[in-house]
């Protein structure tokens, strides 16, 4: 076992078991809860609150569950770090808005802070380019090795 396979599955495992909870708690609640409080960033017309309330768990966790199999491990690595930079920007125009947050609404009703959102957010970043740029090839126990 090489070090950076380790590493790129270390990788893979945390951002995709974070998308998939996050998107799992926040699709086992009430959609119109999840609308909510994505209306309290004030960045979406009040129309694109349910449909985008009701799809973006499921992205998530799509997106975690192909991160963590590594299925288009590289395609799915990119789409996770546009999602975490995407949940950084959006967290943080409440900042720059004085928009004061009671809860971010990443873990549906389980609560971060804003500004702990927003470090998980940099921190899933991150691993997502990891994961990335050590998937060149297609990295050890993945699908993409066994589908190859």
């Amino acid at each position: 076992m090489k070090f950076r396979d380790l590493i790129a599955l270390m990788a893979r495992c945390v951002v995709g078991s974070v998308l998939i909870y996050a998107g799992f708690l926040k699709a086992a609640g009430p959609a119109a809860e999840f609308a909510a409080i994505l209306e309290a960033y004030k960045l979406f017309p009040s129309s694109l609150l349910l449909p985008l309330a009701h799809a973006l768990p499921y992205l998530e966790m799509w997106i975690g569950l192909f991160v963590i199999t590594g299925f288009y491990t590289r395609k799915a690595a990119l789409a996770a770090a546009l999602l975490s930079a995407a949940f950084f920007i959006s967290v943080g125009s409440t900042f720059l808005r004085h928009i004061d947050l009671a809860s971010c609404g990443c873990f549906g009703a389980d609560s971060l802070k804003p500004y702990q959102t927003m470090m998980l957010d940099i921190a899933l970043f991150a691993l997502s380019l990891i994961t990335y740029s050590l998937s060149k090839y297609p990295p050890r126990w993945t699908l993409d090795q066994v589908l190859q």
